[in-house]
Parts: structure tokens; C-alpha cells; sequence
């Protein structure tokens, strides 16, 4: 029997202390190194000194946060709303749930380059369509007053997910709950504010959750929309690792990579305590 366990569970420890475990002690580890690929030397603490010194660093780190809060606080909120809008099986509910979900299926890459476009300061469409109406148009992408809230625009309106995931939780809710909240005289408002939004804490803070694993390590977007300019406005954390590591920088740009899996983990802890994720 007991090796029958271990059998069975022995792929995937291979595959965790493969593509996990061993790489994360790597990351850890090399963040004391001076490392370029061809020579390491252990230079303790010097990474993360230079790392809170560097104005460069606290750009990245607050355009990394503010990214995180756009999703959790203007992307996920939308979606349950559209999420619950939509399980109400209005007319039309379905047309509109598949328009909604269409934008979540399209790569990142092809994402940002549709808003480059859109974005354009000479044939864009939004300058276009501030022209029309008489608004002097700007260069979106490449001001600092408006390029980081130009990229935060290019995700924070793709609900599909938020809004599938709300509707598939809403549709385990037992009917019976409504239909005695009807005949207490419960209004259609009353019904959804509590009843629905309170069953729906797990699956709200499983969204908050997955959209702080994504935005804590974005890099695809910022990187094709503005490569991190103009002025470092736009950088995250992540694209300030990767220049690091083109620059042969491998130790400090792991450090940085460990800065973000340490916020990363500080941010999955708190959700999980604030929506008792996994609770009745």
C-alpha cells in the first residue's frame, strides 16, 4: 500500500520540485549573488539595498500596485455586476454574454496591439472621436500625466471571466431561497443584496485572488503598449526584472523577482483572510 502511494504521488512531486520547488530556492538563493551568467559572487544584502534606493524601483512597485488596483477594485466589481445582470437571463442575455467573453479569449499580445492602435495620437479612434466632438486629442500612450491610466484602460474593462465565474456560482444557488424571499415580500434588489452578493464571497474572492496573481507579474501589456516609458510612468515590477536581466544583471533581477513573489504571497494571505476563501 505504501508504495502504491508513493507511486501515485510521485509524478507530481517530480513535477513540483521540478518546475517549483527548485526553481524558487534558485530565485531565492541567487538574489544574494552578484550573477551575470558567467561569473557568481555572493554579495549579501547589496541587491535589495540598491533595490530600495533605486527611484526606478518605487515607480515600479507603485505602477505594479496601482495596476493590481484597478483589477481588484474597478474589474472585478464589474464583472460580478454584469455577472449577476446577466443571470438574471434578461432578453438577450446570451448575445451579450458571449460579446463580453470574447475579449478575455484573445492573447495579451494582440490585446495591446489593438489599444496601440487605438490609442494612436495621429489616426487613433479615440482621438478621432474627441475631434468630433471638439476635444483636443493627446498622445495617450506617451504622456506621463496619462499613460499609466492608458494601459490600465486596456484590461480593466475585460470582465468575461469575472462575469462567467459569478454566473456559474449563481447558478448553484438553490432556487428555493428566492422563492422564499418572494413571498416575505423581498424586492428583486432586496433579493440580490442578500441573498446572492453573500453566497457569492468565495466566488468574488476567488477573482480578487486569480486577478492579483495576474496583474502582481504584468509585463505583456506595459511592455508592447509603452516598453515602460515615457519616464519609467508605466514600469512594473516585472518588466524591471527583465531589464535588469538584459543588461546580464541575473542576480539583482532575481532579487526583484523575489520582491514580487514576497508581495505576491503577503496580498493571497490577506484575500484569503478577508473572503474566508474555502469557508461555509
Amino acid at each position: 500500500m505504501r508504495f502504491s502511494a508513493f507511486l501515485s504521488v510521485a509524478p507530481a512531486a517530480i513535477l513540483f520540485g521540478t518546475f517549483f520547488a527548485v526553481p524558487l530556492v534558485v530565485l531565492i538563493a541567487t538574489s544574494f549573488t552578484s550573477w551575470s551568467g558567467r561569473s557568481l559572487e555572493i554579495v549579501g544584502f547589496e541587491n535589495y539595498q540598491r533595490m530600495i534606493t533605486d527611484p526606478v524601483f518605487a515607480k515600479a512597485l507603485g505602477n505594479t500596485l496601482f495596476y493590481l488596483a484597478i483589477g481588484v477594485f474597478v474589474q472585478v466589481p464589474l464583472g460580478v455586476g454584469v455577472g449577476i445582470v446577466l443571470a438574471l437571463k434578461l432578453r438577450g442575455w446570451k448575445t451579450f454574454r458571449t460579446l463580453l467573453f470574447i475579449p478575455f479569449v484573445i492573447s495579451g499580445a494582440a490585446y495591446a496591439l489593438i489599444f496601440s492602435m487605438f490609442y494612436n495620437p495621429r489616426s487613433g479612434l479615440l482621438n478621432s472621436i474627441l475631434a468630433s466632438i471638439r476635444i483636443s486629442g493627446r498622445d495617450w500612450l506617451f504622456d506621463s500625466e496619462t499613460a499609466r491610466w492608458a494601459v490600465a484602460g486596456t484590461f480593466a474593462f475585460i470582465l468575461g471571466f469575472v462575469m462567467i465565474v459569478i454566473m456559474a456560482e449563481i447558478a448553484s444557488i438553490p432556487r428555493e431561497l428566492y422563492e422564499a424571499a418572494r413571498v416575505d415580500g423581498a424586492s428583486e434588489l432586496q433579493q440580490q443584496f442578500l441573498i446572492t452578493l453573500p453566497l457569492l464571497r468565495n466566488a468574488i474572492g476567488t477573482c480578487v485572488l486569480i486577478r492579483v496573481l495576474a496583474d502582481i507579474g504584468m509585463f505583456d501589456l506595459v511592455f508592447i503598449l509603452t516598453a515602460g516609458g515615457p519616464d519609467d510612468a508605466t514600469v512594473s515590477l516585472a518588466l524591471y526584472a527583465y531589464r535588469a536581466y538584459l543588461q546580464g544583471d541575473w542576480g539583482y533581477a532575481n532579487a526583484v523577482g523575489t520582491v514580487i513573489i514576497g508581495v505576491g504571497a503577503i496580498l493571497i494571505i490577506l484575500v484569503r483572510r478577508l473572503f474566508r476563501i474555502g469557508d461555509r
